[in-house]
């Protein structure tokens, strides 16, 4: 009985081992492409990335002045840039585990030899690298602080700290290699896995040192970068921490246009295509500005400033008085964007003429004298004078104390002004300050930071440009802000645009503009950003014309303070509105005296070059970190000018507005037709706002006529050869 159900258990597993083997021939030979199709498809390949290629920025007509184009980049490993030991150690598993040091290789032995080839990579880095190994380790520092700061701004919006993208990514370490460079580097790194030659793009700027400020540069994206990204809900769009981003000039304004979208592609080991998205390249974008009229202002902008004996820059600005697009805009001086990278510290360095700053937008001065025609129009809308409101000049606002509210000295002399009995037109024209304090007095400074912030004082010009600042319209808010009480004289002061009002280069351009029109615009750069605000600013015909007589006489009636330097010859069928001004300026520092102990307590001293008490501390501080100094101690050690000017007098910053009207056979303008072009021109130290100033507006004007044609046409065709200045000098 025993033996039969032993017979009948051993059968029952006979059958069911049998049916196993027939199921084992069927999967693993009958069926077997069947499920191995299955299972690659079951393992899917790791997701890849295509980046995008940024969008070109081309000129106003349709020049390409930035663009990317392929190149071949490194890319190491975090694990390998950090040389944290904990990741290390993960890699050195990794590579054991798949027998990358081959098989019977123990770990010890596999971490000796990923040693010698992590020197061996290092060193043959060093080779592509220009700067050699402090620049490469400089690179993975950035890189490394960069991932950190990242890490921790996600840790803070997730509420946990936790491993980032950037951590478990290659980061580029050796950017732009040409076809021979990425031969080479292929070869050299081809059997180490956290090293990888890929293709990329590079951005290529073509507009030299005349348009470095205005096309600005790409830079790495920090945490700062992605907290803001306003596209941080689009998973192809969004900033990671390898990207590169618009940080100043156009390529940070135009950022949301210029920046594409990245492709994706995911697979599996089968060959099946899961995703497939193509990239996206950004929008091309559009300048009003012709590079071909930048290149030639800043080129005899920076002929004329070599003649001046203390001035090391300025700025000048081309507006389209009806439009307000900006035609140039010139920083001066400037860099070369195709070299930034390797003489970053001497430019950074270089606090005489700051090369890095961007005058036109970035920097802002006392107006001086160009705000006197708003100052008169205030007047008279406000009805505090007439047309034919006379003041008599006698050289001070007050006889019995000649020493103070003073007009201007005549160039060169201590003799002040005494212009007599004085219009607002003929104010205007001969710059008188005494018919000013006496106008700003019967206004008030409310009254008359009302109308500045009407023209634009301490308001962005609306450009999108980063580097811009409002300057400074010392309204009550302000000044209370500031703690400096008005005072009686107060608007005396900003009468004259001296005291606490300041504009920059690009503000002055647009209230010329609008003494030009009787409008109000904010200027535009990119076509595609442009702001189509406009307001009607108040007056009268009778009113505006006063003004616009009065900046006539300016340069082209034999008693107007340009009539020498900036009145164009009569058949060019223009004449130049002007308005001069010499705003009064303190040498700035350069360098300052910083004493400190060192790290044996021996006392020292550094001499720092900086324009401010706080670039000076920050840079010694990096340079020192472990010196000790007390900030009460650092002084200045170098102005810029160091001598007084020739005449004694206290230097001066040099201001000249104008815009270009037509004019008829008499040289009289064509009130009828528009005004075409407005200018402002500022050279720091330049002293005479109508000697100096006046005359670079004169060959601005000129080369305006060149390049623009007798229409002053922004689009005109580029010119046949015909040289009006050189006419106009024979």
């Amino acid at each position: 009985m025993f033996e039969h159900r032993l017979k009948i258990l051993l059968m029952m597993l006979g059958f069911a081992s049998a049916i196993l083997v027939v199921r084992l021939i069927d999967m693993q030979i009958v069926h077997a492409h069947v499920y191995q199709l299955q299972a690659e498809r079951a393992l899917l390949l790791r997701p890849q990335v295509i980046p995008a290629v940024r969008g070109k920025i081309l000129d106003r007509l349709g020049n390409v002045l930035v663009s990317d184009e392929p190149c071949w980049n490194i890319k190491v490993h975090y694990s390998v840039l950090s040389m944290d030991p904990d990741r290390l150690d993960a890699m050195i598993n990794t590579l054991y585990l798949r027998h990358d040091y081959g098989k019977g290789k123990s770990e010890d032995e596999v971490a000796t030899a990923f040693a010698n080839d992590l020197r061996f990579v290092w060193r043959e880095l060093e080779g592509f690298c220009v700067g050699g190994a402090e620049e490469l380790q400089q690179k993975a520092d950035a890189i490394c602080r960069r991932t950190k700061a990242i890490r921790k701004a996600v840790a803070k919006r997730r509420g946990f700290d936790a491993m980032v993208r950037e951590e478990r990514t290659s980061h580029t370490i050796i950017e732009g290699l040409n076809d021979q460079q990425q031969i080479s580097a292929r070869v050299a790194f081809s059997r180490f896995p956290w090293v990888s030659v890929e293709n990329a793009t590079r951005r290529v700027n073509r507009g030299g040192p005349p348009l470095a400020h205005v096309l600005g540069r790409t830079v790495p994206v920090t945490a700062e970068y992605i907290a803001k990204d306003e596209f941080a809900d689009d998973e192809l769009r969004s900033l990671t921490g390898t990207d590169r981003i618009g940080g100043s000039g156009v390529e940070f304004a135009a950022e949301s246009l210029l920046r594409g979208a990245r492709g994706a592609f995911h697979g599996n080991r089968a060959g099946e295509v899961l995703r497939d998205t193509p990239p996206a390249a950004g929008m091309d974008v559009h300048l009003t500005i012709r590079a071909d009229l930048q290149r030639r202002v800043f080129e005899m902008f920076g002929e004329q400033l070599a003649r001046l004996p203390y001035s090391l820059g300025g700025s000048v600005v081309v507006l389209d008085a009806r439009s307000r697009e900006c035609l140039a805009l010139v920083s001066y001086p400037s860099y070369d964007p195709q070299t930034f990278g390797e003489n970053y510290d001497e430019l950074r360095r270089d606090s005489k003429r700051v090369p890095l700053t961007f005058r036109a937008v970035a920097k802002h001065y006392a107006p001086g004298s160009i705000v006197k025609p708003l100052v008169c129009l205030a007047g008279l809308i406000t009805g505090k004078i007439t047309t034919d409101t006379t003041f008599t000049c006698e050289g001070a606002l007050f006889p019995n104390d000649p020493d103070h509210w003073r007009c201007w000295a005549a160039g060169g002399t201590s003799v002040r002004q005494r212009h007599g009995p004085q219009t607002p037109m003929q104010a205007i024209k001969h710059s008188c300050n005494i018919f000013m304090y006496h106008t700003g007095q019967l206004l008030g400074a409310n009254t008359l930071t009302t109308f500045f912030d009407k023209f634009g004082l301490g308001r962005s010009s609306g450009t999108g440009l980063r580097e811009e600042v409002e300057g400074i319209n010392p309204t009550n808010s302000y000044m209370a802000a500031m703690n400096r009480p008005l005072t009686p004289g107060s608007a005396r002061q900003f009468a004259i645009g001296q005291a606490e009002v300041s504009m920059t280069p690009i503000q002055a351009a647009n209230l010329m503009a609008s003494y030009a029109t009787g409008e109000f615009r904010h200027v535009t750069i990119v076509r595609e950003l442009a702001d189509p605000i406009v307001w009607k600013l108040p007056g009268t015909p009778a009113f505006w014309r006063v003004a616009r007589e009065g900046m006539f006489g300016v340069v082209n009636e034999p008693d107007g303070t340009a009539y020498m330097h900036a009145r164009l010859p009569p058949d060019t069928g223009c004449v130049l509105f002007g308005k001069s001004g010499s705003a009064e300026a303190i040498p700035a520092p350069v360098s300052y005296r910083i004493p400190y102990g060192d790290a044996k307590g021996r006392e020292r001293m550094a001499i720092v070059s900086a324009t401010t008490m706080r670039d000076a501390t920050a840079s010694f501080v990096a340079d020192h970190p472990d010196a000790a100094f007390d900030h009460r101690d650092v002084q200045v050690n170098e102005r810029w000018p160091a001598q007084p000017p020739e005449n004694g007098r206290q230097h001066s910053h040099a201001w000249f507005v104008a815009y270009l009207q037509p004019a008829g056979a008499n040289g009289r303008p064509l009130w009828n037709e528009e005004p075409r072009i407005a200018i402002s021109v500022m050279v720091e130290f330049g002293g005479s706002g109508g000697r100096v100033g006046g005359a670079i507006a004169k060959e601005i004007a000129l080369d305006l006529l060149d390049v623009l044609g007798p229409d002053l046409d922004p689009d005109h065709s580029p010119a046949d050869g015909k040289d009006r200045r050189a006419r106009a000098e024979s």
